[in-house]
C-alpha cells in the first residue's frame, strides 16, 4: 500500500498483496478471559513502547519487556489498597492516600520498622510513585526552614489519546494506572503520577463520573470532580507516560554547558536567613551560582548520597538544615530536604518528591532538557511493597549520570543482599527509604525472590530483536500457509500523528489467534522502519494505532503489515 509523505501529511492508498517468508517463532494463544499480562511472541526490548492496540479512546493493551499489559479491570479497593483522599497529610509524615502540602524536617535519622508501599502503576515503578511534590521554602516560627508548594497555579490536562506523539524529541514509555479516589472527602483528590511531565493518554472511571485532571506548577496531579456531581469512591483507570530521560541519561547525553543558576528564574526567593545559610554551606562544597551546572549538580548528588543512616542524629546546634547537611546522617527524607534547600540557593530548580515510603528529588535541566529524577538513597531495607505482582517492574534503559560514593554503593549492595562488587550499575532501584511517610526505608530490589541469584535480574527485558532479521526454529512438518488481510488503514494521516490499522489472519484451518503482527513503513530505497507490533485476538483479528515518526523521510513509502507466523503457521506479509 503506497504512502506519500510530504512535510505535513501522509497519504495512504491501499493496494493489498500477500507474500510468504520462511521463518517462524513460538505461538502464544490468548485466552477468552481478561489477562493482565502475557508474552508477546518474540517481542524485542526496543519495542516496549511501540504497541498501543486500541479500538477507541482506551487501548486494549500496551507492551513492556516482552509482555502484553492489558488495561486494568474495574473493581473495589484491593487488599492493602487505600483510596486517595482530599485532605492533606500531616506536615511531617505522609500515609498512603494522602498528599502533604508541607514538609517539616525531623531528627530521626534511622529506620524504625517496615514501611508499606502500594503500587498503582504497571509496569511497576516501586518505590517512585509520585504523590507529593514541593518546590518552595518557608520558615516556621522558630526560624527553621520547611518545604511548601511555591507554584500552586494549575492547568487542566486534556486526554490526548493513546497514540498521541511526544511533544518533543524525547522517547516516552507508557504506564497503566489504577487508583481509587474518595470524593466523599472533597471535590479535588490527589492523583499519583510517574513524572512531572506525564500526559494523560486515556481515562475512564467506575462508576462513570464526570471529572478531569489538573497539574500545578510543582508537578502535583489532581482529579477534579465536575459540575454538581456527587461521588464517593471512584476507581480511575488511565494510561499515562513519561519521558525516558526523566529516569536517567541516554547514551552520549551530557549536561548542558550553562551556569548553575541557568534556570534561577524558576526558583522562588528563599527567606534571607535560609539563603545565607545555604550559600555558606554550598561554599563549603566549593559551589556557587557561577559553577557550571553539571559540576554543581554532580557535587550535590555526591554529597547527599554520602549520608549514612544513624541511630545517633547529628549534633543539634539549633539549625536543622545545617545540622543535617554537615552531619551527613539521615534517611531519604533528610537528604532530599537538605538537597532542595542547597540547590535552590544555587539557582538550581529542584523539587522534593515523596510518597508513603520514599523521598527523592527532581531537577530541571537547562537547554530544554526536561526534568530528571535523582535518587539520593536512604535506608537499605524496610520497604514492604504491595500490588507488584500484576506485571513487570519498570527497568529504564538509561544510565545514572551521577557519582556513586561508597556509602551509596554499600546501601545498594546491602539492599540486594550482595557484596559491594555486585551492586547494580544503573539506578534501577533505590538505596533509599524513610520517605515522608515516616521512618521507612526501601530496598533496591524489593521484588527479588528469596534465595534468588542476585546477579540475575528476573525483570530484565529480553535482548532486542531485529524485526527484519529472519528467525529460525526447527519444525517437524511443513507449516500451513497464512493469509494476512488488512481491512482498514487510515486514508489520511500526518507525520507525527497516528495511523489506524486493522485486519485479520487466517489459514485453511480457520482463524489464527495469538500471532505477532508487525506494522512498518518501507521507503523507496527498501529501508523499513517499525511503527509498532500487536497480536491477533482469539478470533484472529488485529488492530492498532501506530505513531508515524515526525522525522519520517519525505517521499513515497509503502505500509507493510507482516507476521512471522509460528511453529505451525507460515509467515505472511500484506503490503
Amino acid at each position: 500500500m503506497p504512502l506519500a509523505l510530504d512535510r505535513r501529511r501522509l497519504l495512504s492508498r491501499l493496494a493489498m498483496g500477500l507474500g510468504v517468508a520462511s521463518f517462524g517463532i513460538a505461538a502464544v494463544a490468548l485466552a477468552q478471559d481478561v489477562i493482565l499480562h502475557e508474552l508477546v511472541p518474540n517481542l524485542g526490548a526496543d519495542e516496549g513502547s511501540t504497541l498501543v492496540s486500541s479500538r477507541g479512546a482506551e487501548p486494549a493493551a500496551i507492551v513492556y519487556g516482552g509482555e502484553i499489559l492489558r488495561a486494568p479491570t474495574d473493581g473495589p479497593l484491593e487488599r492493602d489498597e487505600r483510596a486517595m483522599e482530599a485532605m492533606s497529610g500531616s506536615s511531617g509524615a505522609q500515609d498512603q492516600g494522602l498528599r502533604s502540602q508541607q514538609f517539616h524536617p525531623d531528627r530521626v535519622t534511622a529506620l524504625h520498622g517496615a514501611v508499606p508501599y502500594f503500587e498503582v502503576f504497571t509496569p511497576a515503578i516501586t518505590p517512585y510513585k509520585r504523590v507529593t511534590s514541593l518546590d518552595g521554602i518557608a520558615i516556621d516560627g522558630d526560624g527553621a526552614p520547611y518545604l511548601v508548594v511555591a507554584h500552586p497555579l494549575r492547568q487542566r490536562l486534556e486526554v490526548e489519546g493513546p497514540g498521541a506523539q511526544p511533544p518533543d524529541g524525547r522517547e516516552r514509555d507508557r504506564f497503566w494506572a489504577s487508583v481509587v479516589l474518595d470524593f466523599s472527602t472533597g471535590r479535588e483528590v490527589p492523583l499519583p503520577s510517574v513524572s512531572p511531565e506525564s500526559r494523560i493518554l486515556s481515562f475512564r472511571t467506575e462508576p462513570t463520573t464526570p471529572m478531569h485532571v489538573e497539574r500545578d506548577g510543582a508537578g502535583n496531579y489532581v482529579a477534579v470532580l465536575e459540575g454538581g456531581a456527587a461521588a464517593g469512591e471512584v476507581r480511575a483507570v488511565f494510561l499515562t507516560d513519561a519521558p525516558r530521560t526523566f529516569f536517567g541519561f541516554d547514551d552520549g547525553q551530557t549536561f548542558a554547558e550553562a551556569r548553575a543558576d541557568a534556570l534561577g528564574d524558576e526558583v522562588m526567593p528563599l527567606p534571607p536567613s535560609v539563603l545565607r545559610d545555604a550559600r555558606a554551606f554550598a561554599g563549603e562544597l566549593g559551589l556557587s551560582r557561577e559553577t557550571p551546572f553539571g559540576e554543581a549538580l554532580r557535587e550535590l548528588v555526591r554529597h547527599f548520597r554520602s549520608f549514612v543512616e544513624s541511630e545517633e542524629p547529628p549534633t543539634n546546634t539549633g539549625n536543622v538544615y545545617l545540622d543535617l547537611s554537615r552531619g551527613m546522617r539521615g534517611v531519604c527524607r533528610h537528604r532530599a530536604y537538605a538537597f532542595v534547600i542547597t540547590a535552590s540557593a544555587l539557582g538550581i530548580s529542584s523539587r522534593f518528591v515523596s510518597n508513603e515510603a520514599h523521598a527523592w528529588v527532581e531537577v530541571h535541566l537547562p537547554s530544554h532538557g526536561g526534568w530528571l529524577r535523582v535518587d539520593l538513597g536512604g535506608s537499605a531495607a524496610g520497604l514492604s511493597p504491595r500490588n507488584t505482582e500484576s506485571g513487570p517492574t519498570y527497568q529504564p534503559r538509561v544510565d545514572d549520570p551521577f557519582p556513586r560514593p561508597p556509602e551509596y554503593e554499600r546501601a545498594l549492595a546491602e539492599a540486594r543482599g550482595t557484596s559491594l562488587p555486585g551492586a547494580p550499575d544503573g539506578e534501577g532501584g533505590a538505596a533509599g527509604g524513610g520517605g515522608a511517610g515516616g521512618p521507612g526505608g526501601t530496598t533496591a530490589d524489593p521484588n527479588a525472590a528469596p534465595g534468588a541469584d542476585p546477579s540475575v535480574d528476573p525483570n530484565a527485558p529480553p535482548e532486542p530483536v531485529d524485526p527484519g532479521r529472519p528467525l529460525t526454529m526447527p519444525t517437524t512438518a511443513p507449516r500451513v500457509a497464512l493469509a494476512l488481510v488488512v481491512d482498514h488503514a487510515s486514508e489520511e494521516v500526518f507525520r507525527g500523528q497516528s495511523i489506524e490499522v486493522s485486519g485479520s489472519a487466517t489459514s485453511a484451518e480457520g482463524r489464527a489467534p495469538g500471532l505477532r503482527v508487525e506494522v512498518l513503513l518501507r521507503a523507496s530505497d527498501g529501508d523499513e522502519r517499525l511503527l509498532g507490533v500487536t497480536v491477533t485476538d482469539v478470533n484472529g483479528n488485529f488492530h492498532g494505532s501506530f505513531g508515524v515518526p515526525p522525522d519520517a523521510d519525505i517521499g513515497e513509502h509503502a505500509l507493510v503489515v507482516r507476521s512471522p507466523g509460528d511453529a505451525h503457521l507460515a509467515a505472511a506479509t500484506a503490503e
